[in-house]
This record gives C-alpha cells, structure tokens and sequence, in this order.
C-alpha cells in the first residue's frame, strides 16, 4: 500500500504500523489512489458519471444511510465472523479472527436463535426502508449505493453460512433478500 501511494486509514496495529484497507482504487487515467468503499464510489460517481450510483444528488443521505447500515451490523455480525473464520484456511482464519475480534469481542456464536437474532433485527430495519419507497430500490426506481451496500452483505452471507442458515435469512420478510438479490444481479447484468 505504502508503494502505491495509498492512504492509511488513521490508526495503528497493535504492533504501532499504519493500517490500510482494501480495497484501493488506483485510476490508471487520472493518477488517483482511493481507499475505502465508500470514498471509492464517490470518486467514481463525479469521474465517471454515466451510471449514477448516488441518484439526485443523494451521497449525503446515502453516506448516512451507510453509517447507519454499519452500526446496525456491527452488533449482529458474530454469527457471520463465525462462519467466515471457519471456512477460511486455518492460517487465515486464525488471521481473521484475531484482526476481527479488535472490533466484536470472541466468542462469536452461531449454534444459537439468539446469535441470529440481531441480524434478523437489523434486517427488519432495513425492511422498513424499503418499504417506505415507491419502487423496489432504497431510492425509489433508482438503483444505488445503498443497495449494492445491503445485497453486498447478503452476498457475504450466502456464501459463508450453512443451507439451512441461508434459508433461514432467505425467509425473512417474505422474501426480499433473494428478491434484492436477483434484482442486483439484473441491474448490474451479473446474471
């Protein structure tokens, strides 16, 4: 990261070295190096218009709306830490696990309805917003950050959790996370 000119995210391993994210954005046409999801979007959104994905001029609610997704999954992630750290290899899972533990203390459950609850709980917030549009999209008719945000997390889950976990999250409010799912797939022609 130091090599490319990317950005520290402003803080320090517990070893005191910067930390990076991925991923990075490096714009062979304009020089730019971009860290973080968001930042990226942005970036590209004012440098490459012709597909909005922030829709009349929504960044700052979307921003918002994106603080607000984080802070609902950060407290129901436990069960989704759990999975992934255990289909990783054993090297990068106990990697995984000692850098995710920083954020969401051990132990991270997932043998019990109360480790799948608040995820469940999180997802029947971000329901409601759905619900509170005209269209099928956060935005109304128009696709967006927000959306890719919500079916990027779906997407983790269904190819870390059990059948019968994915089952289970595919069952709540009625449907719509294999609905926003497929509706992803079509709107980014990934199908």
């Amino acid at each position: 990261m130091k090599s490319i000119g990317a950005t520290p995210i402003g803080r320090k391993d517990r070893q005191g070295a910067d930390v990076y994210t991925i991923p990075v954005l490096s714009d062979p046409n304009t020089g730019a190096i971009i860290t973080d999801t968001l930042e990226i979007a942005s970036y590209l959104e004012k440098t490459y218009p012709e597909k909005p994905i922030f829709p009349n001029n929504s960044e700052p609610f979307i921003r918002e709306l994106n603080s607000t997704f984080a802070s609902l999954l950060l407290p129901a992630i436990k069960p989704l830490f759990a999975r992934t750290a255990e289909i990783l290899s054993p090297v990068s899972g106990k990697f995984f696990t000692e850098a995710r533990s920083v954020y969401v203390p051990l132990p991270w459950g997932v043998e019990h309805d109360e480790d799948w609850d608040p995820l469940e709980k999180m997802y029947n917030t971000v329901y409601e917003w759905y619900q509170k549009t005209e269209g099928k999209w956060i935005m109304g008719d128009a696709f967006s950050y927000a959306d890719i945000t919500v079916a990027s997390s779906l997407l983790w889950y269904k190819r870390v959790v059990k059948e019968d976990e994915w089952a289970r999250i595919s069952s709540w409010n009625g449907g719509k996370w294999v609905q926003l799912l497929a509706d992803v797939e079509q709107e980014c022609n990934l199908a």
